[in-house]
């Protein structure tokens, strides 16, 4: 598996638990309880789509355990070890890696558990501790749930889970369908591949048009972005804006803004990246940056230029319990401090602008599922906004390893895109609506079109996180 150097490290650096995120206090791997939590975790993370096991932390403080830490951490939770564990109960063998951030001098195992399930996994085996108490028993399946303080945690699958379950089953599978049809396919004409795509998509365009509520949506946003500069006196260095608005078109239980939808957001999030697209910020060190309530919903702004762990971040967002979402972050391009950051206002990154708009359709997804939406009549309508554009020069910053010529764009300052995207969308169909959205912002550089492959494997990398 690739790993995610980065969203690793951020994991200990500010630990959180959601559904695709558990932390465990220091636990004993050879004793028969440390056995059964990593097992049991592991398994559901699997169930879930994939996720993290961090160990070494309180998941109710999200302080470090200081005590029982383990004298040799690398030792104990070696991956030969952790990965014979799983081979030993898992009902279908799944390669982990566990890896060792550090934080304070202290260094805490992160086991990575990959994405891809298209059967459920089960214990194929039971364990008993000392006192012959069965804690794992042959055949129980695993899921990460909710419980009803809106709280994740591992339990065994019940009635309720399996349709989640047999969902991310078949998201997996319909990839490898996708990915098989495009072989199949590619032989056809093009004149013949229109007609049918023509044919499916007329059944998926909204009725009614939301762009104005969008508009509006994005100029409420900045109207109190700008607020809440004032209110503070904050002085913003140059840079470019990258903004979202989303709206929930669906029946849905009411909510409201208070400490209980925080928490089934953040538990339903599922982090794909090391700063995920609308994080709870409530345990912030710095207390600016928390969420705070205001006018019905919740918002924040974070400021951390000068980060004490290196990284560097500006957002605003605000989180309706209506439906209504915002974003509005600056740009690496425009704000980074590394030695190899370009000129602010010069560059815009041509992979990030995939990854990031990836990361909010999904995490709306995930967010209108965990409020109530129906699926099968529930749309997310979408708008996104790059504002500062003009004089830029397109080219590949973040991932050195992608190369593109570089194009230029002369004229035109902002690009705004719309985007319907149906709640029943499949993480693995998720790059088509990306590509709708990132195409008419490069063809303002020079009437640039990127390739749709290059659109689906950073949104594919994105959502199995492996970027």
């Amino acid at each position: 598996m690739e790993i995610d150097s980065s969203r690793i490290q951020d994991l200990v650096n500010r630990p959180s638990e959601s559904l695709s995120v558990e932390l465990k206090r220091w636990i004993d791997p050879v004793s028969s309880e440390g056995i059964s939590k990593i097992v049991r975790t592991v398994l559901a993370l699997r169930n879930h789509g994939g996720g993290y096991l961090v160990i070494g932390f309180d998941n109710k403080t999200l302080r470090p355990d200081v005590e029982n830490v383990l004298a040799d951490v690398q030792s104990a939770f070696h991956i030969d070890k952790i990965q014979g564990l799983i081979s030993r109960f898992s009902s279908e063998p799944f390669e982990i890696v566990v890896e060792f951030p550090e934080r304070e001098g202290q260094v805490y195992p992160v086991i990575v558990v990959p994405p891809g399930v298209k059967t459920p996994v089960a214990s194929k085996s039971d364990l008993h501790n000392d006192d012959n108490k069965k804690l794992i028993s042959t055949d129980d399946v695993y899921v990460r749930s909710l419980q009803a303080n809106n709280t994740p945690s591992t339990t065994k699958a019940g009635w309720k889970d399996w349709p989640t379950i047999v969902e991310v089953c078949f998201d997996n599978r319909e990839a490898d369908i996708g990915r098989f049809l495009r072989r199949h396919l590619s032989g056809l004409k093009p004149e013949t591949v229109r007609e049918f795509a023509a044919v499916m998509a007329k059944g998926m365009e909204p009725e009614i048009s939301v762009e104005d509520l969008l508009k509006e949506c994005l100029q409420e946003g900045v109207k109190r972005f700008q607020e809440v500069i004032e209110e503070r006196a904050v002085e913003l260095p140059d840079q470019e804006t990258w903004e979202v608005a989303l709206l929930m078109s669906g029946d849905a239980p009411t909510h409201s803004a208070n400490l209980q939808f925080l928490s089934l957001l953040d538990s339903s999030n599922p982090n794909y990246t090391g700063w995920p697209i609308w994080l709870d910020s409530r345990n912030f060190i710095d207390e600016s940056a928390r969420l705070y309530p205001f006018e019905g919903a919740w918002e924040a702004f974070i400021n951390s230029l000068d980060s004490i762990w290196g990284g560097v971040h500006l957002d605003f967002m605000r989180l309706d319990p209506k439906g209504k979402f915002y974003l509005r972050r600056a740009l690496l391009e425009d704000i980074s401090n590394g030695s190899q950051a370009p000129e602010p206002l010069k560059v815009l990154d041509f992979c990030l602008p995939i990854i990031r708009s990836a990361e909010a359709i999904a995490v709306g997804i995930a967010f209108a599922k965990a409020m109530g939406y129906e699926t099968e009549h529930t749309v997310l309508d979408f708008a996104f906004r790059w504002t500062r554009l003009r004089g830029r020069e397109l080219r590949s910053w973040a991932q050195p390893s992608r190369h593109l010529l570089p194009r230029h764009n002369e004229y035109q300052d902002e690009v705004v895109v719309f985007v319907n995207v149906p709640l029943d969308t499949p993480l693995s169909a998720l790059s088509e609506y990306v590509d709708q959205v990132v195409q008419p912002l490069y063809e303002v550089f020079n009437g640039f079109t990127l390739s749709k492959d290059v659109v689906e494997d950073l949104t594919r990398r994105l959502v199995e996180r492996r970027l």
